[in-house]
């Protein structure tokens, strides 16, 4: 068979391994867990520039495993060669630089509309003083408007993509943004007609079959027009939708039953003795004589009028595969397969992918980035009303307590209002958790095409934290002191809302800590919840640090910021402060709760020093306490940066 055989098979103009030719190809690809299970046997296939290859097969039959091989994102052993432009990469990033991949679950940033969003994806990716998106900020929006046209959402370019609570686009028009991002973000910056590969992993789930043909058509437009190669699993797609592929990987049980162009999957079927109905679905078809998990022989028999002899269990999917094994189709595969790594040769772009960056160092990009970051999660922080918004509504509902006189009686009160204040702005950051999570999705999705690292999500997260966290200190402290009655000074309350800004910080640090190691909602929450809990039991109020238990206060106690700004806090209330407290003719001041002396009017008065003495607290640490705190809230961001970078090197490696 000729070298133009070869090409008209697969549906290509020029050889496969022509250097200025385009394809994905993959070999005898073989994955292991590590308990030695297989989960992949023997997959092979290859794709041409501005081809879409659908991956079909029924649930378990390693689709998914194959998409994060594909693009780098596996982590178990794997076995077999990739090519990309004829040329096996030299480095595990490299093929990240080309590969991009589109997740099952769309991680979007709901608060920003479509054009947002892919503006912000166009700019992280801009890291080559080459890229297609140069040409200022009119050139960019071009760029994208250009996108979103091509993607069919023009009319949805200023909607916002949606929160739980605010409605935006439907799942399909989610779907389709999910897939611009990864067109729009040059990561790479190349404009030198190299090749980039788009993987999507059940890109019509929960789409219904208007949305999903609606959804694939388009990316087979974008495919078409830009030589963009298109790799992606597909769940039962209506005979509309599979048609719009152009070649398919039929898989089941981790194994290989048929590879090649679409519209040649009736044929060869029917050499093998199973023929597919004018009328039926060639996808279904397939589907069904490769899942064996719910048919019964006499049922699939009975419904698809198949011999007796392809019909039934695993050793039906064998059979298939042996069918496979021999087939002319194999074969051919083979030889195209054997011709590219006869002829693979060195890629300088693939090998330099990494280093092309325009002469801008790591440090310019990781601040360039952490820039562009810090403006999306602004646009975010004032729009999300779950972000922020509603803490901002519970502390100050709280803050509306009753005023308290200074008197004897109300020390034990005044002890109260400033712990479960301070306890309570600590506790409430949990409704932070959401957010975050959102971010730390998008953050996942985006790391893993180095748009940027944990470095630059960390340090956007806290800038632009900050401000809205000392916003709600302010609106809760204005409300909270005064009615409360606190000290009538300046001083003590800038103080006040010094402490509660850094209970606020070193509270968020532990959700972002917590969130990063545990990203799942339920756990997130119940875990904060109970450090929260933790901090207050063990904080020197509910049980006094001398009958604490020694393990908690050789542990917990030391490092329990809540402590440390309740202390900071009882010091600057009551240590220039003095209580009132009944004079008797029969005793004096020997009545008052405290140690009082007799003041003019037949008033005792009971200074706040002698209380604090009298509760066991010793000297005013303030500047340690605050230092201490802040320590803590820069530990916790620090355990996290380096729990993310280990995630990013782990995934990466």
């Amino acid at each position: 068979m000729s070298e133009h055989d070869l090409d008209l098979e697969f549906g290509q103009s020029t050889p496969i391994a022509d250097g200025s030719s385009c394809s994905l190809c993959f070999a005898h690809i073989s994955a292991r867990t590590s308990s030695d299970r297989t989960i992949l046997s023997d997959i092979s296939g290859c794709v041409p520039r501005g081809n879409m290859l659908a991956v079909l097969g029924p649930s378990g039959s390693g689709k998914t495993s194959l998409l994060d091989i594909l693009a780098n994102r596996s982590t178990i052993s794997v076995d077999g060669r990739i090519w990309l432009d004829g040329t096996t990469p030299r480095d595990d990033k490299q093929i990240r630089n080309r590969v991009r991949y589109v997740q099952q679950e769309d991680a979007l940033i709901g608060a920003l509309t479509v054009r947002e969003t892919l503006l912000f994806a166009a700019r992280l990716g801009r890291t080559s003083a080459s890229s297609p998106t140069d040409g200022g900020k009119r050139g960019l929006y071009q760029y994208v408007d250009g996108v979103i046209s091509r993607l069919g959402l023009s009319e949805q370019a200023n909607t916002k993509i949606g929160t739980p609570i605010q409605r935006g686009l439907s799942g399909g028009q989610k779907r389709r943004v999910s897939v611009g991002e990864k067109l729009v973000a040059n990561i790479g910056g190349s404009d030198d007609n190299s090749c980039v590969v788009l993987v999507l992993d059940e890109i019509t789930s929960g789409l219904d079959a208007v949305a999903a043909y609606e959804v694939v058509s388009r990316v087979k437009e974008f495919a078409e027009a830009t030589g963009m190669i298109v790799v992606a699993s597909i769940h039962q797609p209506s005979t509309a939708t599979f048609t719009l592929f152009d070649s398919v990987l039929l898989m089941s049980q981790g194994k290989q039953v048929y590879f090649g162009p679409v519209n040649q999957v009736t044929g060869y079927f029917a050499k093998q003795g199973l023929i597919i109905p004018s009328n039926y679905n060639p996808a279904e078809f397939l589907l069904e004589i490769t899942n064996t998990d719910f048919i019964t022989t006499q049922e699939r028999s009975s419904h698809l009028h198949l011999a007796k002899e392809f019909i039934g269990d695993g050793d039906q999917i064998d059979q298939l595969c042996r069918a496979w094994n021999v087939s002319e189709e194999a074969i051919l595969l083979e030889a195209v397969l054997c011709k590219t790594a006869s002829e693979e040769h060195l890629d300088r772009n693939l090998r330099y992918d990494m280093s092309r960056l325009g002469g801008f160092s790591g440090i310019t990009i990781t601040f360039r980035n952490t820039m562009i970051l810090i403006q999306r999660a602004i646009i975010k922080g004032y729009r999300d009303i779950l972000a922020y918004g509603v803490r901002v509504i519970m502390y100050r509902k709280w803050s509306r307590c009753s005023h308290l006189s200074a008197n004897e009686t109300t020390i034990q009160s005044f002890f109260n209002a400033i712990f479960f204040g301070s306890a309570f702005m600590s506790f409430m950051t949990v409704a932070y958790i959401p957010a975050f999570l959102e971010d730390l999705a998008t953050y996942k999705k985006e790391s893993h095409e180095n748009l940027y690292g944990p470095a630059a999500f960390l340090l956007a997260n806290v800038i632009v934290g900050l401000p809205f966290l000392f916003l709600i200190t302010v609106l809760f402290a204005v409300v909270e002191y005064w009615m409360t009655g606190l000290r009538s000074s300046a001083t003590a309350f800038f103080r006040f809302v010094m402490w509660l800004f850094l209970d606020l910080i070193a509270a968020e640090s532990l959700v972002v800590l917590v969130s990063a190691i545990a990203p799942i909602f339920v756990a997130a929450l119940a875990i904060t919840a109970f450090a929260n809990g933790l901090w207050m039991a063990v904080g020197g109020f509910l049980v006094q640090p001398n009958v604490l238990n020694k393990f908690w206060y050789y542990t917990f106690y030391w490092i329990d910021y809540q402590r440390y700004v309740f202390e900071g806090m009882i010091f600057n209330e009551m240590e220039l402060r003095s209580y009132s407290c009944p004079w008797t003719s029969q005793g004096g001041c020997s009545g008052c709760m405290y140690a009082a002396t007799e003041v003019e009017n037949g008033v005792c008065k009971i200074s706040g020093k002698t209380v604090l003495e009298a509760r066991g607290y010793g000297r005013n640490w303030t500047g340690l306490w605050a230092g201490l705190v802040i320590a803590i809230a820069i530990a916790m961001r620090l355990l996290a940066y380096a729990w993310l970078r280990f995630k990013a090197r782990r995934v990466g490696n």
